[in-house]
């Protein structure tokens, strides 16, 4: 039977990856558009719901975001040295959200504040919400001094969707020193991993401190990355997709609901990432990090100049802006900042010959 393991050692880089991180780049931005709009449609209903997910189409974005975090960051872990790990991921996510977070604070929040800017740039709110998410242990800070766009509820946050960034540094770290005990103690990565999972899972069902949404995310990071731990033993097969729908069918409605559709979300993101590969533009690159940092503050801005538009046309001006803005991100911050660690590897070979 052909398992995953095998699946992955044939592809390597030959997957799907890229259109699955834009797709669930992208339905982050559909998701937002409900919430964020100016004008409130209560007969809208979310594109997920509608489909009968357990979870708006905004929410499986970000999860499966988790989920493949968790499965890329593992083979990154169990490749790597611990330098080589840290300055990969530092030069993936940081570049990026620096940009982004100097941007909001010192550009958007001095154009739409209330305040006079000497007010504005006295305040150290203004500062705390640059360096906050750059510190992995603190939480990302979404106002700013007199910033508010619309009267809805989410209207004065600047961008609401940064607060899975530091939470995603932190599986980082925490995946490390899995990797790192394996390593020492000779201990085997699975079942450290699947250990994890096991006490993460038992703390968000039984625990109700980690019962709340945010906990889920850990949760899905970890379900990625034990998936990839046992890649040897999971079978790559359609059959087993089609089984993972009829579960998810049979506990519609019951307790077991959510947890089906996790296990379909995660088989069915893996499987359709080692398909034959899509054959996309040849200009199309990975977007997705500045899309999903960029569209809340892109749909605060549009919904506050359109105060007539309901979701559908919010979401219709703001999914192309957001691409435009992740291409922007993409070509002049993070596509530069991930060639230096090709500077900084060769530097560091030359040193080790030396």
């Amino acid at each position: 039977m052909l398992m995953f393991g095998d699946v992955i050692e044939g592809r390597g880089r030959d997957n799907n990856f890229l259109i699955i991180r834009l797709l669930a780049a992208t339905a982050v931005v559909v998701g937002h558009s409900f919430a964020l709009s100016y004008r409130e449609c209560l007969s809208c209903t979310d594109p997920g719901l509608q489909l009968g997910m357990p979870v708006p189409v905004h929410s499986l974005g970000v999860e499966v975001f988790f989920m493949v975090s968790g499965f890329l960051i593992a083979a990154s872990g169990e490749k790597n040295s611990a330098r080589d790990f840290y300055l990969a991921r530092a030069l993936r996510i940081l570049p990026g959200l620096l940009v982004c977070l100097l941007l909001m604070a010192f550009v958007l929040g001095p154009v739409i504040t209330s305040l006079p800017l000497t007010e504005y740039f006295s305040q150290r709110q203004v500062y705390r919400y640059v360096y906050s998410p750059l510190l992995v242990f603190k939480d990302a800070q979404f106002l700013l001094p007199g910033v508010s766009f619309t009267p809805r509820p989410y209207g004065d946050s600047i961008n609401g969707s940064l607060w899975t960034i530091p939470l995603e540094m932190r599986m980082y770290v925490v995946l490390w020193l899995l990797v790192l005990v394996a390593k020492v103690c000779r201990w085997p990565m699975a079942g450290l991993t699947l250990a994890a999972l096991v006490i993460a899972l038992g703390l968000h069902t039984l625990h109700p401190a980690f019962a709340e949404y945010p906990f889920k995310l850990v949760v899905c990071f970890l379900v990625g990355a034990v998936f990839y731990s046992y890649r040897a033993v999971i079978p790559y097969n359609g059959w087993l997709l089609l089984a993972c729908v009829a579960l998810f069918l049979l506990a519609k409605g019951g307790r077991l609901e959510v947890f089906a559709f996790a296990v379909l979300t995660m088989y069915g993101t893996l499987y359709v990432a080692y398909r034959p590969q899509l054959k996309l533009p040849s200009f199309l690159e990975d977007y997705s990090y500045g899309i999903y940092l960029y569209a809340f503050p892109i749909q605060q801005v549009l919904a506050a100049a359109m105060p007539w538009a309901g979701p559908y046309w919010l979401m219709l001006a703001a999914v192309p802006a957001s691409w435009l803005a992740g291409y922007v991100s993409w070509q002049l911050v993070e596509k530069p900042a991930l060639a230096m660690r090709k500077r900084f590897s060769r530097a560091g070979s030359r040193q080790q010959l030396a």
